[in-house]
């Protein structure tokens, strides 16, 4: 079985908390509001009683209802991140190859 490669474990690493903080979140409401964060899977979500900003650092640092933070959904983020980024830098490399 072949190793993870670290710089790119790293890198989905970094683009997974990147994302976190800067795609901002709508407002949803089913009876009590909540703003949700992570993609492709929700990692952390914020329970609000009125809405108030759609950006994380906003909502985390202001009067919450609740917080659901999720890591299992944090670790397939990553994974996913990760393979994604392990193909396309594969494909790179083959195509890279054939051309010389």
């Amino acid at each position: 079985m072949k190793q993870l490669n670290n710089q790119l474990l790293a890198f989905s690493l970094i683009v997974c908390g990147v994302l976190i903080l800067l795609i901002p979140s709508r407002f949803i409401s089913d009876g009590m509001g909540r703003y949700t964060y992570g993609y492709p899977f929700t990692t952390i979500t914020f329970y609000q009683t009125e809405p108030r900003s759609p950006w994380f650092a906003t909502n985390f640092f202001s009067g919450n209802a609740g917080l659901l933070i999720n890591p299992l959904s944090f670790v397939l983020n990553v994974a996913v991140i990760y393979f994604i980024t392990k193909f396309i830098v594969n494909k790179y490399k083959s195509r890279k190859e054939v051309q010389q």
